[in-house]
């Protein structure tokens, strides 16, 4: 796809706004590019407005994937000399029109397996997208995920995740007697400390291989001069690739199984909102091998393999395929969510070029292999 091209498809992709679950407009403006000039055959929108569409034929099969949605707040697109600046322009537009591009010239080429392309919905939100695609069937021998790593970096681990909700009642008495009574969000705090000393124990040697604990949300009160009748908290748990969030998210139950078991202690109910499992690829794999083949042919330098402390749609492709997967893509993660998203048009320029050349490498490997 010629430069100007690739920048025009991200800077449409860009100017329609897709918020978590408002991904339709751009599902539908992908879905006739791709049908159309770019070359792709078996395009569909699902239910959950995923977009997918297939180049080439045979073997073996790659999922490129990407998400389409971005976080709530919209951002002027303004082009310039050396970069594109927009909402998503980094997280993760780029990352996506760059798999688009790279699918597209491949449609051309003969014996490059069969590329599958998709953009999903929800990433930013509960992972709708990728697991409706999973439920659908879908199947892959290697996939990469779009995320913005740098172009000379791989993400080849992310930690699991575990997310619940505690919610306490008490009796609500007049602030100016609280020994009448329990409080609530004291309460809830209490749970809390308990949670967080846990996360203390399963420490390792690195923030990767520690298991944390972050509180990342409180309600509860109702006025100034009343003690709480219910106080609830959001609690989200990162969980390395050595451990098991499902086997954590016993112990979190068993440890407030303790305080439900205390008749003194106020009523106090668990939900659990998210489990997803720890996902690491074994650096040795055929397509670690192949991408860092790739960014070696086109950047001339060996790139770096990184494990994150976040949790991606990754985990969820590795562990329902059972295949190797990486996270790779154009644009500084730390612009991420920020007012001043933007990539840089060589790095998203030369991010087509390293994905067209991880696909060959992994033809070339596989039907040595």
């Amino acid at each position: 796809m010629r430069k100007k091209s690739a920048i025009d498809l991200l800077a449409d992709m860009l100017r329609i706004y897709t918020p978590s679950l408002q991904e339709a407009p751009l599902a539908e403006y992908l879905a006739e590019r791709m049908a159309g000039d770019f070359g792709f055959k078996n395009v569909r929108i699902d239910e959950v407005n995923n977009v997918t569409g297939e180049v080439g034929s045979g073997s073996p099969t790659i999922l490129l994937s990407g998400h389409m949605d971005t976080v709530p707040g919209n951002q002027p697109v303004k082009i310039t000399k050396d970069s594109i600046h927009g909402r998503g322009a980094c997280d993760a537009k780029a990352s996506l029109a760059s798999m688009v591009a790279a699918a597209s010239d491949l449609s051309t080429r003969p014996d490059m397996g069969k590329v599958i392309v998709a953009g999903v919905s929800d990433e930013e939100g509960n992972g709708l997208g990728t697991r409706v695609l999973l439920d659908s069937g879908i199947d892959a021998d290697y996939a990469i995920f779009g995320e913005p790593s740098g172009i000379d970096n791989v993400t080849i681990g992310y930690k699991g995740r575990l997310g619940f909700t505690l919610t306490c009642g008490a009796p609500s008495l007049h602030a100016s007697a609280p020994w009448l009574s329990q409080n609530a969000i004291e309460s809830i705090y209490e749970v809390w400390r308990a949670v967080k000393t846990y996360a203390a124990e399963q420490a390792g040697k690195n923030q990767y291989s520690s298991v944390t604990a972050s509180l990342t949300g409180i309600h509860g009160g109702s006025s100034h001069n009343t003690t709480p009748e219910k106080c609830s908290a959001a609690i989200d748990m990162r969980i390395p690739p050595q451990l098991s969030a499902a086997k954590t998210a016993e112990d979190i139950e068993k440890i407030v199984g303790r305080f439900q078991a205390d008749t003194d202690f106020p009523k106090l109910k668990l939900k659990i909102d998210d489990i997803t499992e720890p996902f690491e690829t074994d650096k040795t794999s055929g397509l670690v091998r192949a991408i860092i083949r790739a960014i070696l042919q086109v950047r001339l330098k060996r790139p770096l393999l990184l494990r994150k402390t976040g949790t991606g749609d990754m985990n969820l492709l590795g562990h329902r395929l059972g295949i190797p997967v990486v996270t790779y893509g154009p644009g500084n993660p730390h612009l991420s969510h920020t007012r001043r998203e933007f990539v840089e048009i060589q790095e998203y320029l030369t991010s087509i070029e390293v994905y067209k050349a991880t696909v060959a490498n992994l033809v070339k490997q596989h039907n040595v292999s």
